[in-house]
């Protein structure tokens, strides 16, 4: 594990934390959930748009222009959109990666768990749509958090198929490995 990429400052302890976040919610309670702070902030934070404002760009300082032009198509998009969008390019992607590892890394709490699920979805989706890893985790981390993740009843179905996905990804991936 020497030499990974941290996420964001979490501990496994806090990571396993939000692995299981919803477990102990009994499926089918959409209604319920709603309540939820957790998902709510899930909710709003899926449903912002990508913004090319100044704001954006200020976050984003190494980013080039090339990589710049690639997000114009999808200004005006949602978070969901993007991440479920197979023709989302993957430094797109690495660039909503970065921004909710930022946030992840300044928030605490549920907001923090929220821009986690964000950050890992942005990878997730490099992978299922790209077959670019765009992220220092390995394939074996990678796979324990998106299985976790995918069981998580609280997210959305689309969010929790994208884990799914990720996860046999991961695994098909260490597989080749071994060979």
């Amino acid at each position: 594990m020497e030499g990974e990429s941290s996420t964001f400052g979490l501990h496994r302890e806090k990571l396993a934390k939000l692995w299981k976040m919803g477990e102990d919610t009994p499926n089918n309670q959409e209604a319920d959930n709603a309540e939820s702070p957790k998902v709510e902030l899930l909710q709003a934070l899926l449903a912002e748009s990508l913004s090319l404002d100044a704001g954006i760009t200020r976050m984003l300082p190494d980013i080039v222009s090339v990589v710049f032009e690639k997000l114009k198509p999808f200004t005006g998009c949602s978070y969901r959109e993007i991440l479920l969008n197979p023709e989302a390019d993957p430094s797109v992607l690495e660039t909503i990666k970065n921004l909710h590892k930022r946030r992840a890394e300044s928030a605490s709490g549920p907001a923090q768990e929220v821009a986690a699920i964000i950050y890992y979805a942005s990878i997730a989706g490099a992978l299922v749509h790209h077959d670019t890893r765009i992220t220092k985790l390995s394939y074996e981390g990678l796979s324990q958090s998106f299985e976790n993740l995918a069981r998580s009843d609280w997210l959305p179905t689309n969010i929790r198929q994208l884990f799914d996905r990720a996860h046999k990804y991961c695994i098909r991936r260490m597989k080749q490995r071994e060979k």
